[in-house]
């Protein structure tokens, strides 16, 4: 993948964030083009704990997006097991579904104290525990290109990626098809989207709130 400039990842998210907010004011519940879903496509459950793996602004992208389709969510860029443990322990709080995005930001790692390896540790920590809890655990790259552009972001995609328990994608970022085979690979639903606001007509539907 070619090499994005720090100023640059920084514009293009923020370019995100602005498409996201406007996405919330005027969400359609038709199928957006160029969105590609299963037949049968799963069928997920709130409550939602949202982590990223990198540090990266996209598990507030996420949050957002369910938000919007008023499914319960918990955004923590640092979450534990010991959280999803936790939480386990009242039935109304108890995660469901695990949502872990994957792309790295160097500044977000550095403002959190953590690296890129740890952050690796910590995925395999929470696939885990998610495993002890029967919690799904959904592997997503909303950014595109621009969290797929060094080695620090594949690290985190190949981390989150193959313990996938569905994929939800940017269809630019699959031009190698990495996660198309590996969705083939695990035998587990992958979903592409084109555009960053595509993904809140695809959390809307596997939860079964398409949003308006």
């Amino acid at each position: 993948m070619p090499m994005i400039s720090s100023n640059r990842r920084i514009q293009i998210t923020l370019g995100l964030i602005a498409v996201l907010m406007a996405g919330l004011a005027s969400a359609a519940p038709t199928a957006p083009q160029g969105i590609d879903m299963p037949s049968k496509a799963p069928t997920l459950k709130a409550p939602v704990a949202v982590t990223t793996i990198g540090q990266a602004p996209s598990a507030m992208m996420v949050r957002l997006l369910l938000q919007k389709a008023k499914i319960q969510v918990v955004q923590k860029d640092l979450l534990t097991p010991q959280d999803i443990a936790e939480a386990a322990k009242n039935p109304n709080a108890a995660f469901k579904t695990l949502i872990m995005t994957m792309g790295t930001s160097l500044k977000g790692m550095g403002g959190a104290g953590v690296n890129v390896d740890s952050e690796v540790t910590r995925c395999n920590a929470l696939v885990a525990e998610a495993k002890k809890h029967g919690i799904v655990v959904v592997g997503v790259q909303i950014e595109g290109a621009a969290r797929r552009s060094d080695e620090s972001d594949e690290k985190s995609i190949r981390a989150v990626a193959p313990q996938s328990d569905v994929l939800i994608i940017r269809r630019e970022v699959d031009n190698d098809n990495y996660f198309t085979n590996m969705a083939k690979k695990n035998g587990v639903p992958i979903i592409r989207a084109k555009e960053a606001a595509d993904f809140g007509y695809v959390f809307g539907t596997l939860f079964g709130s398409p949003a308006k």
